[in-house]
């Protein structure tokens, strides 16, 4: 008999995503993620022949993970401005993810191609998780195109991330995106929370003067 339980699921996808952290999403041995997940190579063998295969299974469970994290903004916000920080926190949340940070390092072209080549699973989940966020704004009559918008303009956001990585990088970052996703998703911000104050010109009354 073994000496202990095999790892569950989710302990063996942690395992991936931090060893792709530490070495990459080009390069996963499996003798680390074996030695992290508290089993050996058999096991990840038997169970997954491709190690593409569980490769894939751990980036689209942490993929999950990061997007559900994003939806849960606690700031009360109208519905546009929710969906709006919801996706800037979504592409902060990814690109400044070990993963990410990692690929930067050991596999820039990978992020490129991300940015550039065909679909892939991955897309196609954060394409669900947006129309998500549309659906609460009624966005029913242009909702796959008005997805796909938002995706594109987020994409490089999340993506790229900057080098050197600082806490007013962040907010510019966050601040540019922010007013992309508002231009596309209305013609200027409908409430006074996003909106910046209009200015008078000089000389002229106050409203309600």
């Amino acid at each position: 008999m073994p000496d202990h339980a095999p790892p569950g699921m989710t302990q063996v996808h942690r395992a991936v995503v931090d060893t792709m952290a530490m070495y990459g999403p080009r390069r996963v041995p499996l003798a680390h993620v074996a030695r992290l997940a508290g089993t050996n190579r058999q096991f990840l063998y038997r169970n997954w022949p491709r190690t593409s295969n569980l490769v894939r299974q751990a980036c689209e469970g942490e993929l999950r993970r990061v997007l559900h994290a994003a939806a849960e903004v606690g700031d009360p916000f109208p519905p546009l401005c929710l969906a709006v920080e919801q996706v800037v926190r979504a592409a902060r949340l990814i690109r400044e993810h070990p993963v990410t940070e990692a690929a930067a390092r050991t596999a820039p072209d990978l992020l490129l191609k991300s940015l550039t080549g065909p679909a892939t699973p991955l897309h196609t989940q954060a394409l669900h998780w947006l129309y998500e966020r549309l659906d609460v704004l009624r966005f029913h009559k242009d909702l796959e195109s008005t997805g796909r918008l938002i995706l594109t303009v987020a994409a490089p956001f999340a993506l790229l991330p900057p080098t050197p990585k600082s806490r007013d990088e962040r907010t510019r970052l966050d601040t540019r995106l922010r007013s992309a996703l508002h231009a596309c998703l209305s013609p200027a911000p409908p409430c006074t929370a996003c909106a910046p104050p209009r200015q008078l010109p000089s000389g002229s009354p106050e409203p309600g003067s």
